[in-house]
């Protein structure tokens, strides 16, 4: 995949992010194989959250993110009755990595959450 093969912004600020100096790796391949598609349609990473993440739960998640849907989807799902969903505003899934302000606002949440759950 090309940059300019991106269909939307969000997947174009990937594409620079993995094959850029800001995360690129010798290693990596750059592209996704075709057998890869059916592994990741497949996977629910949440599978069984209804009954076993009972433990308190922080989401965060960007407001623009195109994997928001995820995020909703584990907050309703999970059973744990302290959980709490904070949303960046404007941020999208890509700039949760490095961006300074949205990672700023994401750690702010942490540091409470894990000073009153550890």
């Amino acid at each position: 995949m090309r940059k300019e093969d991106a269909p939307n912004a969000e997947l174009e600020e990937a594409w620079e992010y993995y094959h850029t100096p800001r995360c690129e790796h010798p290693n990596a391949p750059g592209f996704m194989t075709t057998r890869s598609l059916s592994q990741i349609i497949t996977y629910d990473a949440f599978h069984k959250a209804e009954a076993f993440l009972t433990q308190p739960l922080l989401l965060i998640a960007g407001s623009q993110a195109g994997s928001k849907w995820m995020s909703d989807d584990l907050y309703e799902r999970a059973a744990s009755s302290d959980k709490s969903f904070h949303v960046v505003e404007g941020a999208n899934h890509m700039s949760l990595y490095d961006g300074e302000k949205e990672v700023a606002e994401a750690v702010g949440e942490l540091g409470p959450f894990f000073a009153s759950h550890l």
